[in-house]
C-alpha cells in the first residue's frame, strides 16, 4: 500500500471526511485531497502529527512494503480503546439491497393509502354539511371505508418493518464493509438513476399541482364552491398520493445504495447519535406545536405553513450545530 492508500485507509477507518480531518491537522481540505490522491506529500511535522493521530508509525506511512500499521508506543496508552466496527459482507449487503428494492412499492402503497384514507370521508362529511346526506350515516360510512383503507396500511408497515428490522444498523451505525459492497451499490444506483430522475420530477410535479384545483375553487360560484371545494380536497388527496407513491418506490432503493455507500445522510459524520436525539426532540415539538395551533384556531387551511418553515429551520439549526461541533 502507498501512503496516500493508508490515509484514505486510516481516516476512513476513523469515520473522518477529508474536512475532518484538514481540521484536525490544520490545513486546508485541498492539501488532504491532494496527499490521498498522490499528488503531493505532507511535510516531516504534519507528517507526524497523522502518525499521532492515527496511532500508527512514521515507518508504517512512509514504507509501502508494511501492509499492518506499528502502533506508536504512546497510542497504546492515549485515550480510549475505540470499539470495533461491525463488518458487512457482500451477501449480507445484497440481501438488504434487494429487500429494500422489493420494499419499494409495498411501503408506498401503504403511505400512498393513508393519504386517501380520509378522501371519502371528506367527501361525505361535506354532502351531510349541505343536507344532500344524512350526517349519522355518512360519517358511518367514511369511517368504514377510512379504516378499510388505514388497516392494509398498517399490516404492510408492520410485515416489511418486521423483515428489515435486523438491517436498522445500516442507518444508524458506521461499518466496515467488505470488498465488493461500494462497487455493487453503485452499481445498482447507477442502474437506477435515470428512474429515480424521472420518478422524482414526476412525483414532485404531481404534489406541487395537487393545489390547483383549491385555487380555482376561489373563482367559481358562490353556489358552487362548497361542492367544487369538496371534490378539490379529494382531488388533491389523490394527486399528493400519486406523487408521494412515485417518490418513494425511487427514494427507498435509493436511500438503500447511499446507506451501503455511507454518503449522503448516511454518512457517518451524520450518524452521531446527537444528531438523531435532536432530530427526534425538534420534531416532536413541530408535530405537537403544529397540532395546538390547529386544534385551537381551527384554521387547518392556514397552519399547514408550519411544515415548510419547520424544514427550513431544521436545516439550518443542523448546520450550526456541525459547525459548532467542528470548530470544537
Amino acid at each position: 500500500m502507498t501512503m496516500s492508500e493508508k490515509i484514505i485507509a486510516l481516516r476512513r477507518q476513523n469515520c473522518w471526511s477529508q474536512e475532518d480531518l484538514a481540521d484536525r491537522l490544520d490545513v486546508s481540505r485541498q492539501s488532504v485531497s491532494k496527499w490521498e490522491g498522490g499528488q503531493a506529500a505532507p511535510t516531516v511535522d504534519k507528517l507526524l502529527e497523522l502518525s499521532r493521530l492515527f496511532g500508527v508509525s512514521t515507518d508504517y506511512l512512509l514504507k509501502d512494503e508494511l501492509e499492518s500499521p506499528e502502533p506508536e508506543a504512546n497510542a497504546l496508552t492515549e485515550g480510549p480503546v475505540p470499539e470495533p466496527m461491525r463488518q458487512v459482507s457482500l451477501e449480507e449487503a445484497q440481501t438488504f439491497a434487494e429487500l429494500k428494492e422489493a420494499s419499494a412499492r409495498p411501503m408506498a402503497l401503504g403511505v400512498a393509502l393513508c393519504i386517501l384514507s380520509p378522501v371519502c370521508l371528506i367527501l361525505l362529511g361535506g354532502l351531510a354539511e349541505i343536507g344532500r346526506m344524512d350526517h349519522a350515516r355518512a360519517v358511518t360510512l367514511g369511517l368504514v371505508v377510512l379504516f378499510a383503507f388505514i388497516v392494509p396500511a398498517v399490516a404492510i408497515f408492520v410485515t416489511w418493518g418486521l423483515r428489515l428490522g435486523k438491517y436498522e444498523y445500516f442507518e444508524k451505525e458506521t461499518f466496515a464493509a467488505a470488498p465488493g459492497v461500494a462497487e455493487l451499490a453503485r452499481q445498482r444506483r447507477d442502474a437506477a438513476a435515470r428512474r429515480h430522475a424521472r420518478q422524482l420530477t414526476v412525483g414532485v410535479c404531481l404534489c406541487v399541482a395537487a393545489a390547483v384545483p383549491l385555487f380555482a375553487a376561489m373563482g367559481a360560484d358562490e353556489l358552487v364552491v362548497p361542492l367544487f371545494v369538496l371534490g378539490g380536497v379529494g382531488l388533491l388527496l389523490v394527486l399528493v398520493a400519486a406523487g408521494v407513491y412515485l417518490i418513494l418506490t425511487a427514494s427507498i432503493p435509493w436511500g438503500a445504495y447511499q446507506m451501503l455507500l455511507q454518503e449522503g445522510d448516511y454518512a457517518p459524520e451524520r450518524k452521531a447519535p446527537w444528531r438523531r436525539a435532536v432530530a427526534a426532540v425538534y420534531w416532536c415539538a413541530v408535530t405537537a406545536g403544529y397540532l395546538l395551533w390547529s386544534f385551537f384556531t381551527k384554521r387547518w387551511a392556514d397552519t399547514w405553513v408550519v411544515w415548510p418553515v419547520a424544514g427550513v429551520l431544521y436545516g439550518a439549526i443542523d448546520a450550526v450545530m456541525r459547525l459548532r461541533r467542528r470548530t470544537r
